[in-house]
């Protein structure tokens, strides 16, 4: 038998180094060691160990409190262990192996899938999606049954409903009633069922003791509050002093301003494929430009004449597009040098039937790949490779280079939003990928592997059209869809294997008053709050999955001052920060800069209305257009929207402070990056509406899409 002392541990770890806290893996097998030879204080030192092998050994359980915070990876297959529930002290832990483990059961390893909320990999397997299926689904599901049978059991034990007394005498006989009545899933999990039941019935006892002491709670506060508004009001009368409010309480009513993309979903029903225009008069075009135009780019999308003055910057290729003297900023900022872009690329590649002549096929938005951060690749991939959609197809466009790299066409489909997600797999070593999420007026959520150029997976996510997409950024699989039947779902979309199988879990269904038009997760709070702009106002959702209720209802609706009218209409917004929110509303004539974090501490949870924190009001196109899309680029801390003119309206966001705004005074933008001119068989090409720009992550390059068909490109100089 092999003792564990230091000296092994060092022997036995890699790098080779004279201190347990920088060694990163540690192989420990076939040592005939026992949970007994395990010492914490001396592993409580390995605080940089990613990877432990205790294989082939005589282990009968795993040592609690070990301190491993880092582990990644642990093998303990081939021992004699009786239970694994010890495991979940490494809530780090992605790659599992605990094979030939002779006492182990599939109740064990279900367990231990639930209980660590990093784990991918089981037994070389990749458990993702059946781990988040089992996490939620299941747990709702058996959250639905403990809730009935508290009904039924309430019927029989109470003639009414039951104090917080009674409910406390009868909470052990309760949950045990509930372990041994309620059956859920094969007989084989039969352990890991009553495991569950038995802390889900424990936990729902609890909440309602818990909603009974808060009821009693505000019951007093309502007391204390009546007493001291009565005495206020006395005060007031003795004074003879009036109180106004500082926001109007009158409902702000915008002017209709439905446009075509209302029209698509409409026609889907009726199975209506006819081009879409977003105004009601059609741009007539000269049927000049000829077919042949298409053959001289062979690998490009077919490119816009553009008429600019001279350029005064050197470049090495000749017709170089400039910016124009209108897109000189109007200030410069002091603290930093504003951005000077060239346009670079204008590309029609969405053109229906690749006619040369459509310059009405509507671009709805647009995103840059993800870099993808793996060991296996040098150095960062992706940065400048957009996705565009619009009309019945969705582009890979090289910035750069101005190449369509993939192009993916659905007939009959009209494209209005995507998302990009990288997924980590576990084959023979750990890669990842990165998948393309599109949707549009057939309801169905598209997957594209865009490495490989193959579409690998539909989602029927709703009845009617989705509007917009979201990943989220912490948990790499999960989906939010947005729809015009009024409702926002959070899938589980799974990691497709090599034959691109995969599997799909419906988790969260939040209802929504109106259409979701722009959505994003709270930066601070990810795992517990949505915020989304949408046709009737801008929300908040509690999309916390250990609330085991699968429908949702808006939690908050925030409130802003739109002409000295109170409106809380909305159309787009974006987190700038982890704190700062920008966001606009219909006909607002300016973008509104609130603080997260000061509107939650406002929030009343009896209400659901609540007042934004308003930190700055910056200027903005007075235009009656809506779904114009705002962004942010990070790195620069620039706030971004287009216009009905063509034009790009940059807003340096360093300046903003935690102050609440108190007087009326809207911010002019930084800088205003205007239509350059263009030329089509000789006609100008006037400005043309802008409905989304982003930019890459280095802020190198600006891409914008608008309802003309074209694909505008700067560059950073």
């Amino acid at each position: 038998m092999t003792k564990i002392t230091k000296e092994l541990l060092l022997e036995k770890g890699t790098p080779k180094c004279s201190s347990l806290g920088q060694i990163k893996k540690i192989n420990l097998s076939n040592l005939n060691l026992k949970t007994s030879d395990f010492d914490r204080k001396l592993f409580s030192q390995l605080r940089t160990l990613e990877e432990l092998d205790v294989s082939g050994n005589l282990l009968t359980e795993f040592p609690n409190n070990l301190g491993l915070t880092n582990l990644r990876l642990l093998n303990c297959a081939n021992n004699k262990l009786e239970q694994i529930t010890t495991l979940n002290q490494f809530k780090n832990l992605e790659d599992l192996n605990c094979e030939d483990n002779l006492y182990l059961t599939i109740s064990d390893v279900y367990k231990v899938m639930y209980l660590l909320p990093n784990l991918r990999q089981l037994n070389g397997k990749d458990i993702t999606s059946r781990a988040n299926n089992l996490k939620f689904v299941n747990s709702q599901k058996l959250m639905s049954q403990v809730t009935n049978f508290w009904a039924k059991y309430c019927k029989i034990q109470f003639s009414e409903l039951p104090t917080a007394a009674e409910i406390s005498a009868i909470k052990k006989d309760f949950v045990k009633s509930a372990i041994a009545e309620i059956k859920y899933g094969p007989n084989s999990l039969k352990e890991f069922t009553k495991w569950r039941v038995k802390t889900i019935a424990t936990e729902f006892v609890n909440s309602l003791l818990q909603q009974d002491k808060q009821r009693s709670s505000d019951a007093e506060e309502n007391e204390d509050e009546e007493e001291m508004k009565a005495n206020v009001t006395d005060v007031l009368k003795q004074s003879s002093v009036t109180i106004s409010s500082t926001r109007s309480t009158r409902r702000f009513t915008a002017r209709d301003t439905t446009k075509s993309r209302k029209q698509v979903i409409s026609e889907v029903s009726k199975k209506d494929t006819e081009d879409i225009s977003r105004k009601s008069m059609k741009i007539q075009l000269g049927k000049e430009r000829q077919s042949a135009q298409m053959a001289k780019y062979p690998n490009k999308a077919s490119r816009v004449d553009m008429k600019t003055k001279p350029s005064t910057t050197k470049r090495d290729h000749s017709a170089t597009p400039v910016v124009s003297e209108e897109s000189i900023p109007r200030k410069r900022p002091k603290y930093k040098k504003t951005l000077v872009l060239e346009p670079l690329h204008f590309l029609q590649s969405h053109s229906r039937d690749n006619n040369p002549e459509d310059l009405s096929t509507q671009l709805w938005a647009c995103a840059f790949e993800p870099e993808i951060k793996n060991s296996q690749i040098s150095g960062l991939v992706s940065s400048q490779s957009v996705a565009t959609c619009g009309g019945d197809s969705v582009c890979i466009i090289d910035c750069e280079t101005g190449i369509v790299r993939h192009k993916y066409k659905s007939v009959g489909e009209e494209f209005f939003s995507l998302a990009w997600t990288t997924l980590t797999v576990f084959d023979n070593q750990k890669r990842k990928f990165n998948v393309l999420a599109v949707g549009g007026k057939m309801g169905v959520v598209k997957l594209i592997h865009v490495k490989v150029s193959y579409c690998y997976g539909m989602i029927k996510a709703h009845k009617k059209a989705i509007s917009t997409l979201y990943f989220s950024p912490k948990h790499e699989t999960f989906l939010f869809t947005g729809s015009y039947d009024k409702t926002i779902i959070l899938w589980d979309i799974g990691v497709p294997d090599n034959d691109y199988n995969f599997r799909v879990s419906r988790l969260l269904v939040l209802k929504v008053c109106s259409t979701p038009l722009k959505m994003s997760l709270v930066p601070t709070f990810p795992d517990q709050y949505l915020v989304a702009a949408c046709e009737g106002g801008c929300f908040a959702w509690d999309i916390s999955l250990t609330n085991y209720d699968s429908k949702r209802n808006i939690k908050m609706e925030f409130l802003f001052p739109v002409c000295n009218k109170e409106s809380s209409k909305s159309d787009s917004l974006a987190f700038c920060n982890d704190d700062l929110v920008a966001s606009k509303g219909f006909m607002q004539g300016s973008i509104y800069l609130w603080s997260w974090s000061q509107t939650l501490k406002r929030w009343n949870k009896r209400q659901t209305k609540i007042h934004a924190v308003i930190l700055r009001e910056v200027e903005w196109s007075d235009t009656e257009e809506v779904y114009i899309a705002l962004t942010v680029s990070p790195v620069e801390n620039y706030l971004l929207c287009g216009d009905e003119k063509g034009d790009i309206w940059m807003y340096d966001l360093d300046g903003v402070t935690d102050e609440e705004m108190t007087s009326g005074k809207k911010t002019p933008p930084t800088q205003i990056l205007k239509w350059p001119a263009i030329k089509s068989q000789g006609e100008t090409i006037e400005g043309t509406l802008i409905n989304n720009v982003t930019t890459d992550p280095e802020c190198n390059y600006l891409v914008a899409v608008t309802d003309k068909n074209i694909v505008v490109i700067w560059k950073r100089t």
